[in-house]
């Protein structure tokens, strides 16, 4: 019986090894997984963050240009450079 027992403990301890080495492969994958996984977050993150940053930027671009174009016409309507038509041409397009 003692041949049988240590038979078996060695059956069984190198089942459970080929196990162990099983898991620990899969554990270093989906630790490489998730490396790869927060990196791609991060990027996306700073990626957005710069977008975000681009988007007040252009505003605040969009806004000056809107306010010169605003004194240009302005400027052409008091000055009477521009017709009637153009005027109220440039009022239907409610741009200012």
């Amino acid at each position: 019986m003692n041949g049988d027992y240590k038979e078996l403990v060695e059956y069984l301890d190198e089942k459970f090894n080929n196990i162990d080495e099983r898991f620990n492969k899969v554990e270093g994958e989906f630790g490489e997984f998730k490396n790869e996984m927060l990196s791609f977050k991060d990027q996306a993150l700073k990626d957005l963050e710069d977008l975000k940053q681009e988007k007040v930027v252009g505003d605040a671009q969009d806004k000056r240009k809107t306010r010169v174009l605003q004194i240009h016409n302005d400027a052409l309507k008091t000055g009477k450079i521009l017709s009637d038509n153009q005027v109220a041409e440039i009022n239907g397009l409610q741009a200012f």
